[in-house]
């Protein structure tokens, strides 16, 4: 068991065309090079057309700087697949290549060189999905969350007409990405829009501009500050909810919580049997709100 390939060559010498994976595999880590029945070893280059077609057993895959095309739904309808690692050397993407993907939730993706930024859109283009966008660049990091959106189509028979609408803000928040920049300006300005389609989303958006906040305008860190503030509840049982322990401890880290907020956390805690978390949040009260020795702060009782 193991990768399927073809031997191809153009003008920069031969190479390696993946067309498949024989067995089962849960974590697909494309390889920089693989060897053919003659011992030559070859670059790998290409994603071949319907390469990963359909698999149900794909739940990540890696694909290494070597590779510049990704052919035709080459990763098409992988319905388990959530999360994808890559490079900015991926010059061709072609058609649907991870669209139907449907659980996919986050991309991590290597920028090398400045202002190479198309994979990213045509990824987000196949995709109407919320996604979490992970990006490392000379310049640091940056974390930007996508609401997802619906795409309606109603067609008018007898006027002969088709009438599109876009439900949700995520695909305005996909148009701040352009061929060789990211519009973070336009992207925080969108962010009222979230509050009022996602909230959800715009809770995890503001944790992500706030923990790397490549470009982030003060007028905008306030605007998130300010939303976390007063969504402090909502946020925090969302998070608990979702088992986001990380941007749980970095929603800590910010001290804005509120005593309403960390009481329904603690609340919450005590129900799901989370001791370290717990812990936490007892020591944030203690730190932001304490109480004379005799008064108890959360009590047991009163869930």
């Amino acid at each position: 068991m193991g990768f399927l390939f073809e031997e191809k060559e153009d003008r920069n010498g031969k190479y390696a065309e993946i067309t498949g994976y024989e067995g089962r595999i849960r974590h697909l880590l494309i390889p920089k090079m693989v060897e053919n029945e003659a011992g030559l070893i070859l670059p790998v280059r290409v994603i071949g057309s319907h390469a990963f077609d359909g698999r149900e057993d794909l739940c990540s895959v890696e694909l290494p700087e070597t590779v510049h095309t990704l052919r035709s739904f080459s990763f098409f309808n992988c319905v388990h697949l959530s999360h994808i690692r890559l490079f900015d050397s991926i010059e061709e993407y072609y058609d649907g290549s991870f669209r139907q993907c449907r659980s996919l939730q986050e991309i991590d993706v290597h920028l090398l060189r400045e202002g190479r930024f198309q994979i990213l859109r045509d990824i987000l283009g196949d995709s109407d999905r919320q996604i979490l966008l992970h990006l490392t660049m000379e310049k640091g990091e940056c974390a930007l969350l996508f609401p997802g959106y619906v795409d309606k189509v109603r067609e008018n028979t007898m006027a002969r007409q088709i009438h599109d609408t876009i439900e949700g803000c995520g695909y305005s928040y996909r148009q701040t990405v352009g061929r060789s920049q990211i519009d973070f300006r336009l992207y925080d300005k969108h962010f009222q829009r979230a509050t009022y389609d996602t909230k959800e989303a715009a809770v995890l958006i503001a944790l992500c501009r706030l923990r790397y906040p490549m470009e982030l305008l003060d007028w905008a860190k306030e605007e998130y500050l300010h939303f976390l503030k007063e969504e402090g509840e909502f946020s925090i049982s969302f998070l608990l909810e979702e088992g986001e322990e990380e941007w749980i401890r970095y929603y800590l880290s910010l001290e804005i919580l509120s005593k309403e907020a960390c009481e329904k956390a603690l609340s919450l805690l005590w129900k799901q049997e989370r001791p370290e978390l717990t812990a936490l949040f007892l020591a944030y009260q203690e730190k932001h709100f304490p109480k004379k020795k005799e008064e108890m702060f959360f009590d047991i009782s009163d869930l």
